[in-house]
């Protein structure tokens, strides 16, 4: 090699497709399913746009594996259920601030896509909606799940928007007991 040439840098083919899964993962957010495009997300990355049909398939697999895989519930689901009302209502009064980036606002911004909606579909309900319902004990275990994410998905997107914590009489402190009594009873129905 002489010294005017440039080393050769050496591929890096895992390195290059979590560059790809971050781009993806903030175009995602930020421009929803339609507004993302994989140009866009190939210059993000400092990649060819080839690398994502060769990785990924194609936008749709490029989002399948960016965004849907950051949807899911399993962390609500550690421990017992007796005080599981308390638990998430804590957790979700816990999110503070804006973040670099956030799958439920990527979903949110995604399910204005005709594309991208059978994907969400499944997802919510494979992810979230079926390992819930079978933590439930009782009658109307799938409702009753749909239920609570419907719930703590309302709660959460209100609260970005006007910051319920802040609009209560009794502040933060009650608008979690309210939120955690209304889950726990929907936990609870046998």
């Amino acid at each position: 090699m002489t010294s005017s040439q440039k080393p050769v840098r050496k591929r890096n083919a895992e390195k290059t497709q979590q560059a790809i899964l971050a781009a993806a993962q903030q175009t995602f957010f930020e421009k929803g399913y339609d507004g993302a495009g994989t140009r866009q997300i190939a210059d993000r990355a400092n990649v060819n746009v080839a690398l994502i049909n060769r990785y990924f398939g194609s936008k749709e697999g490029l989002f399948q594996q960016a965004i849907l895989p950051e949807l899911n519930i399993d962390f609500m689901l550690e421990g017992d259920m007796t005080d599981f009302g308390q638990r998430v209502a804590e957790m979700f009064a816990a999110k503070t601030g804006e973040k670099d980036f956030d799958p439920v606002i990527a979903l949110l911004r995604a399910s204005t896509s005709k594309e991208a909606i059978p994907m969400l579909r499944q997802t919510v309900e494979e992810q979230i909606i079926k390992p819930l319902a079978a933590r439930l004990e009782g009658d109307s275990a799938h409702e009753r799940a749909s239920l609570i994410i419907t719930q703590l998905t309302g709660y959460d997107l209100l609260n970005r928007i006007v910051n319920v914590q802040t609009t209560s009489s009794n502040g933060a402190d009650d608008m979690t007991r309210l939120l955690a009594k209304t889950i726990q009873d929907l936990v609870d129905v046998v």
